[in-house]
């Protein structure tokens, strides 16, 4: 995927369209990284598609790598798919978003920088 833009657009079609009842949102959630499947999409300034793409593989492969934990991996893929319809487009709130997805919930360390000398 080339733009951001675009694939911010079919990240929230995809999100929009997410079910939450009887079915799998394990598919729409590939179609989410189906655009990024030839690398990541190109920021444009914009990191949210990196972060996007981190996060919605880390959700898919959970269900494929952890089946144990399928159940768990669809119902944060639907709270992720809603959180992140509701921030989209205001940067703060992305930010928050990522950060708590990424590393309340999923539990990647939070990186420090490193001091820098003076």
């Amino acid at each position: 995927m080339k733009n951001s833009e675009a694939f911010r657009a079919v990240v929230r079609a995809r999100a929009a369209a997410m079910p939450s009842g009887d079915t799998s949102p394990y598919d729409p959630a590939l179609e989410i990284l189906g655009p990024a499947g030839g690398g990541l999409p190109a920021d444009n300034g914009d990191e949210a598609g990196h972060r996007l793409t981190f996060l919605w593989a880390e959700l898919t492969d959970r269900v494929e790598l952890r089946p144990a934990e399928t159940d768990q991996a669809e119902a944060h893929m639907v709270t992720a798919a809603r959180e992140w319809l509701a921030v989209e487009g205001d940067q703060e709130a992305e930010a928050h978003y990522f950060d708590r997805w990424l590393h309340d919930i999923l539990g990647y360390e939070r990186r420090s920088d490193p001091p820098r000398p003076s």
